[in-house]
């Protein structure tokens, strides 16, 4: 009989399909195989999380980034090692270029088996997962076993989090998926809830101060980028807008996070962007440009163009 104070282990699959529910998501995006066939049977234990096959790995992936620029959440796909780990490299390193939170997470071959010629081995003695993920992810990391999955698995989660915001990879070697874990899980993404969230009241304070120093005629405009995607940040920017009556170009890659039918839209600003945001952003006219969530890349930017005021102007 089980003691009150001996804590509950559970098998290292159920920890992590606990944990992605604890965060509060829905779905799970993968292709089975072998080096992943430990989550079958716990999937089939969990009850919150909705398994998604995807026809290749790089879907998955695809999928999950998709999941969590929809849900304002992060998305989670999984895969085999190896040459699945391979396919998911396109679809990662996009996720990463758009600052887009997903977990993503390959099976590996058991520590003993390692470099002894096992099938689909890309353990860090051979192909090594991590290190082909590492120059696509903020983060990339094996977990040897289910002891360490909770330090790992919430290290990756707090890194995909923070800015600047993107994928991680954990490669969960055999032995951490059907290992025993102690641990219990305590979700990470309230502690990110509302850190990076565009404050309605900080920017209506701003711009207030703005407008008492520039006066009534001043000329105003909001060039958005692709950060204002993320969480309420579109919604509050379009809420903004209207308040104060400032038109609103976004850069290419923030297309579509200010509405191109309002009468506040100038459209898109920099390569193959509409003469309206040429015209209004580099006019000459404007006494502040407001930018969020931008780069500053050649795209964004008109190659950097840099245009002053003459003196008399």
């Amino acid at each position: 009989m089980t003691s009150p104070t001996t804590p509950r282990t559970i098998l290292g699959t159920d920890y992590i399909l606990e944990a992605l529910a604890a965060e509060g998501l829905g779905h799970l995006f993968m292709v089975p195989g072998g080096l992943v066939d430990p989550f079958l049977p716990a999937l089939a234990r969990q009850k919150k999380l909705k398994p998604v096959i995807a026809a290749h790995e790089g879907g998955a992936v695809y999928m999950a980034d998709g999941y969590a620029r929809a849900s304002g959440s992060f998305g989670a796909a999984l895969g085999i090692g190896g040459p699945g780990c391979c396919n998911m490299a396109t679809a990662v390193a996009a996720a990463k270029t758009d600052g887009s939170p997903v977990l993503v997470m390959t099976g590996e071959v058991p520590l003993d088996l390692e470099d002894r010629g096992t099938f689909q081995d890309a353990s860090q003695a051979t192909l090594d997962d991590t290190a082909v993920m590492a120059p696509l992810t903020r983060l990339s990391k094996t977990v040897a076993t289910a002891k360490n999955l909770n330090h790992w698995f919430r290290h990756a989660l707090t890194t995909m989090w923070a800015q600047p915001r993107g994928p991680v990879h954990l490669s969960l070697t055999h032995d951490a998926l059907v290992g025993e874990s102690a641990a219990d899980y305590v979700a990470v993404a309230g502690f990110f809830a509302h850190a990076w969230r565009l404050s309605t009241e900080a920017a209506e304070t701003a711009l207030q101060l703005l407008a008492d120093k520039a006066g009534a005629k001043s000329r105003i405009a909001i060039l958005a980028g692709a950060g204002v995607e993320h969480d309420a940040a579109a919604a509050r920017l379009k809420e903004i807008a209207e308040r104060w009556s400032i038109p609103v170009a976004t850069t290419l890659r923030a297309k579509g996070v200010f509405p191109e039918d309002h009468a506040l839209s100038l459209g898109v600003f920099g390569y193959a962007g509409t003469r309206h945001a040429t015209a209004a952003i580099l006019g000459g006219e404007l006494d502040c440009l407001l930018v969020l969530g931008s780069g500053f890349n050649e795209r964004d930017t008109m190659h950097w163009t840099v245009r002053e005021r003459s003196k008399g102007s």
